[in-house]
């Protein structure tokens, strides 16, 4: 009877070591994010934003490209400037929007630039109404940095950009350069 009871019990801790689920390590996973650096010899393209940056280390700018032009487009997405673009040109993925919207400027919120020819069609994300009016533009980064507005950037700096205009990065006059870590910023409030 001895015997039995002791092969009974080992089978149901057998069969109970088989149930148990089987624990392997858990390993973490971590995400290495590599600072960029922006220096005075360039300027440094981020993208579209919206975008948060953090300085790690030295000093900088940051600042956003556009541009401006006047245009029409009859209810089409292709918006016809009446002079190039060519020297501050859009970029894919820009917002395009009327400085005030008015019956003669009425392009839809959160259009953007999907193409551009080079001179003087920009191709929209959406259908606009635009009769002979201003309408402003995010343009792609500039060679170098000159006499932009920018807003510095240095060590503990944490500085969201809530835009979608392309974010450009340098080192202005008597600032050494910076190391930079940038994110997506959560839009959702």
């Amino acid at each position: 009877m001895r015997n039995r009871l002791k092969v009974l019990v080992a089978g149901a801790l057998a069969a109970f070591a088989l149930l148990a689920p089987v624990s392997t390590p858990v390993q973490a996973q971590g995400v290495v994010a590599l600072p960029i650096p922006i220096t005075r010899a360039s300027v440094f393209d981020f993208g579209n934003g919206p975008l948060r940056f953090k300085a790690v280390s030295g000093q900088g700018v940051i600042f956003s490209a556009s541009g401006t032009g006047t245009g029409t487009a009859p209810g089409t997405t292709a918006l016809t400037l009446t002079a190039t673009a060519a020297a501050n040109p859009p970029c894919i993925g820009c917002v395009v929007s009327c400085p005030v919207p008015t019956p003669t400027c009425n392009i839809p919120a959160n259009t953007t630039v999907t193409a551009f020819n080079g001179t003087t069609v920009i191709t929209l994300s959406a259908a606009a109404t635009v009769t002979a009016s201003v309408v402003n533009f995010g343009a792609a980064c500039p060679a170098s940095f000159a006499a932009q507005r920018a807003v510095p950037i240095g060590p503990a700096t944490d500085l969201p950009f809530y835009t979608q205009a392309r974010l450009c990065g340098s080192a202005g006059q008597g600032q050494s350069g910076a190391q930079i870590l940038t994110s997506a910023v959560n839009t959702i409030q």
